[in-house]
C-alpha cells in the first residue's frame, strides 16, 4: 500500500521541523513506499493539503503538522494498518500536548496526524480551501467523510509542540477559534460537534471570539489568521 505524507509549512520553527524530518527518516517502513511532501502553507492548510493530494502517488494520505513529532519508529506502519479493513476511511494518532502533557485522541480528527483514503477525499471534493484558511477544514472533511466508513484511533503517539494550544488563552487564539467555529456553525449548524462550546465562548469573549465568529458566519468564510 503506497503512502503519501503531507506536511504544510508556514513560518516553521527550524529546530522542531528538523526533528520532525529526523523522526520520519528513522521510520521502520519495511516495504511501505513513502512519499514525503512538504508544501508551502501560506495559502492555508486546506490549500496545502489539496496541493499535496494532487501530487500524491499514495493510496493513503497522512497529514502531519509542522509542529508534530512522531514518537514511534513504527508511526507510518501503524497509521496505515487500519486501512487493511475496507470499512476504515480515516485514522488518527494519539496526540500528546507538549505544554500540559495531556494525551488524547482528537475528535473530530484533525490534521495533526491523520490518515485518509485518497479515493474518499476525492469523492467529497478534497478539503474545502474556498471556505477555510487556518482551521476548520479538518472538522468539515470529517463530517463529509464519515458517511463512507469508520474512524479508527491508532495507538501511536505524536507530540504536539504548540505553546498555549489548549483553550482561548490569548486574544489572537480567541479570534482565530471564533472565525473557525463561526464558519463551521454557518455550514453545519448543530452537526458541528463544537457548536455549544462556540456559542458559550461568544458570550464570554464577545470582543474577540464573538466578533470573529459573527464575521465568519455572515461572510461564510474562515479568514482570520492569528498574528502570534
Amino acid at each position: 500500500m503506497k503512502v503519501t505524507l503531507i506536511c504544510p509549512l508556514y513560518k516553521p520553527n527550524t529546530k522542531i521541523l528538523n526533528k520532525l524530518k529526523e523522526k520520519l527518516n528513522q521510520q521502520n517502513l519495511e516495504e511501505i513506499p513513502l512519499q514525503k511532501l512538504f508544501i508551502d502553507g501560506k495559502g492555508g492548510l486546506a490549500k496545502a493539503y489539496n496541493q499535496g493530494i494532487k501530487k500524491a502517488k499514495g493510496e493513503i494520505i497522512i497529514t502531519l503538522h509542522q509542529d508534530c513529532i512522531p514518537k514511534d519508529k513504527n508511526f507510518i506502519k501503524k497509521m496505515v494498518a487500519p486501512f487493511k479493513e475496507k470499512n476504515v476511511v480515516i485514522a488518527t494518532a494519539k496526540i500528546k500536548d507538549y505544554d500540559t502533557k495531556k494525551e488524547y485522541f482528537p475528535f473530530p480528527p484533525d490534521g495533526k496526524a491523520t490518515a485518509y483514503r485518497k479515493e474518499i477525499l476525492k469523492k467529497v471534493g478534497f478539503f474545502d480551501d474556498k471556505t477555510f484558511l487556518t482551521g476548520g477544514e479538518d472538522v468539515d472533511a470529517y463530517l463529509k467523510i464519515r458517511k463512507f466508513g469508520e474512524l479508527e484511533n491508532v495507538n501511536t503517539l505524536v507530540e504536539h509542540i504548540h505553546p498555549g494550544y489548549f483553550g482561548n488563552v490569548t486574544v489572537e487564539k480567541r479570534r482565530q477559534n471564533g472565525s473557525i467555529n463561526g464558519c463551521l456553525f454557518r455550514k453545519w449548524g448543530l452537526k458541528n460537534p463544537f457548536w455549544l462550546k462556540a456559542l458559550v465562548s461568544c458570550f464570554f469573549y464577545p470582543s474577540s471570539y464573538g466578533k470573529e465568529f459573527l464575521r465568519a458566519f455572515f461572510i461564510k468564510k474562515q479568514v482570520y489568521r492569528r498574528k502570534s
